[in-house]
């Protein structure tokens, strides 16, 4: 079978045309980005929009082409084969295939429409299979995270677990708007396929708790578990996604005083009077070792939508050796009955949900696509963001934001055609 789109991060420029022949590719991100509607004039118009999207995820994908600049240096270093495959033009008369300038790049990413990229970008992530867990490469073999991120892929999964979505913000930095103030993106994160199902810019005027429904309306969550921070802890939002959008919901609550009170009332007591819905984790990593113990009882009497159950997650950190230095709880309720999730369950679901913060924010880049399967665990383990001129700003591996030549957190060269100091795989652990 012909390498996948998705898979160009291992296929050198020279050798691209290559790996696209033969029968075309069922997942044909070119087909998907054909509904992503052109903003320019025809007249005057020589490269299609799909030929120009696809370089440019291409160029994102093969090495971190941040920029108009590095972008178009990546494509005009392309073979004639290459950009034939995907769908570049000839000339009539000389047969040659003209890559798209960088002035080119950068009009179509000031005037596309980012709605409508992430429409067919998100379209086909989904329909593209998941890969089972690989080997680590060997420049990564000496990287204890990403030993211990391989390791945990390797792991049975908990049995019962359901679908399990992530919804989260994050402040992208380096990308602005004519205002000055700083885009601030939602996104609902898939943490079972591990992928971006939606994303939304907030407005500068409001925040994310008005945005959080009309993004998860656009998806197909039935009977699937939507995690959320104690920002999105509120009433309407409980009972539209139980309701309306048939999923079930785990809310960490902290801002209402009230739903707070009960609940920690719920949960008082000794560990021995829970000693049945009780369940206990621990880890070692980051130089430290972490135990977390999670408390489960009924909602009988607590005034929520479709309340279930509530629940106490206690996180205590110490030396590998030595004592326990520091202790963290936080509350939460959920709809899930005690059926369909017991307290190791929710500990699942509570711990995973923090893939949204080292998987999608972690490695955000603002403005950035981003079409990558991760190296060290065979997993999509980086998916595509906004595209927009306000957010080409900074590295697809991290946040750091700005014009200087390289990044100082993965050392990408920048406008060099890519370019790497050190071309190390992303961290994927899991925090908590």
């Amino acid at each position: 079978m012909p390498a996948l789109l998705s898979s160009l991060i291992d296929v050198p420029r020279d050798d691209l045309s290559a790996a696209l022949a033969g029968k075309p590719s069922r997942l044909c991100l070119r087909e998907w980005l054909l509904l992503v509607p052109d903003p320019r004039k025809r007249a005057g118009r020589w490269h299609p929009l799909e030929f120009v999207l696809a370089l440019a995820v291409c160029a994102f994908t093969a090495a971190g082409h941040d920029s108009p600049t590095a972008i178009a240096e990546w494509a005009a270093g392309c073979s004639r084969e290459s950009l034939l495959a995907l769908g570049g033009q000839p000339d009539p008369l000389t047969g040659r295939v003209r890559p798209p300038s960088t002035r080119t790049f950068r009009r179509v990413f000031g005037r596309i429409s980012a709605d409508a990229l992430n429409h067919a970008l998100y379209g086909f992530l989904e329909v593209m299979p998941p890969a089972p867990p690989g080997e680590l490469p060997e420049v990564a073999r000496r990287e204890r995270e990403q030993r211990r991120a391989a390791a945990a892929a390797r792991e049975p999964a908990v049995p019962g677990l359901l679908p399990h979505a992530a919804a989260d913000g994050k402040t992208a930095r380096g990308a602005v708007r004519p205002d000055r103030s700083q885009v601030h993106l939602l996104s609902a994160y898939h943490v079972t396929e591990d992928r971006v199902m939606a994303q939304r810019e907030v407005g500068a005027k409001t925040n994310e708790i008005p945005e959080l429904l009309p993004m998860l309306e656009e998806l197909d969550l039935q009977d699937m578990v939507i995690t959320a921070d104690a920002l999105h802890g509120q009433r309407e939002t409980a009972r539209k996604i139980r309701e309306d959008l048939g999923a079930h919901y785990l809310l960490i609550e902290a801002n209402q005083p009230s739903l707070l009170g009960a609940i920690t009332a719920r949960l008082a007591g000794t560990d021995t009077q829970f000693a049945a819905t009780t369940w206990t984790d621990q880890g070692k990593g980051h130089g430290r070792r972490e135990k977390r113990t999670i408390r489960t009882a009924p909602a009988d009497g607590i005034d929520w939508p479709h309340a279930a159950q509530v629940l106490r997650i206690r996180r205590d950190a110490g030396p590998t050796r030595g004592p326990w230095e520091s202790k963290e709880i936080a509350y939460g309720i959920t709809s899930l009955p005690v059926g369909l999730a017991g307290p190791r369950h929710l500990a699942t679901y509570a711990r995973n949900h923090w893939a949204i913060e080292n998987r999608e924010h972690y490695v955000r880049s603002p403005g950035v696509s981003r079409l990558l399967r991760d190296v060290v665990l065979g997993h999509p383990a980086e998916r595509f963001r906004n595209t927009s001129a306000r957010g080409v700003a900074c590295c697809p591996r991290c946040s750091q934001a700005g014009p200087a030549l390289a990044c100082n957190k993965c050392n990408t060269l920048r406008g060099d055609g890519g370019k790497l100091i050190k071309d190390l795989p992303v961290r994927t652990a899991t925090m908590s």
